[in-house]
């Protein structure tokens, strides 16, 4: 869950939070480490009482709580339904892509390709289709 940190910096950072509220409790301090719909997920398989004050917790806890994070195990047990697939929106807007090369109008050498571009379209293979369309055409501009 945190791929660009090392078990190392995950501790360190750990600890940075732990020194911070020595008094709290544990399900107080792990909030700042994810995002608010991950911290219930990780409090029931962390392995660590939520109530827990951060100055008991052991090292051996710490330390198979980074285990966790740095190799969240989960069982993928079905597909959702088609109204929660997600899109992306935002991104580079078309108007500043020359849209036969995906070249950037505004930086000569400048190419973008899929969800990077601010386009919206149907879940269901269409944004795929956009991806690989859009690096088709940056690739055989650039060559």
């Amino acid at each position: 869950l945190k791929p660009a940190l090392t078990r190392e910096q995950l501790d360190a950072r750990i600890l940075r939070e732990f020194e911070a509220g020595p008094n709290k409790q544990f399900k107080n301090v792990i909030g700042v480490l994810f995002p608010s719909s991950l911290t219930p997920v990780m409090l029931e398989l962390g392995g660590i009482p939520a109530e827990k004050k951060i100055h008991d917790i052991s090292r051996e806890e710490r330390q198979h709580f980074i285990e966790l994070i740095k190799a969240f195990p989960f069982t993928i047990t079905g597909m959702g339904e088609f109204k929660e697939a997600i899109i992306t929106r935002g991104g580079v807007s078309v108007k500043e892509i020359n849209p036969g090369t995906m070249e950037s109008k505004k930086i000569s050498g400048l190419y973008f390709a899929g969800e990077v571009l601010d386009l919206d379209a149907v879940t269901g293979g269409y944004n795929l289709q956009i991806a690989w369309s859009t690096a088709y055409l940056a690739a055989q501009a650039i060559q």
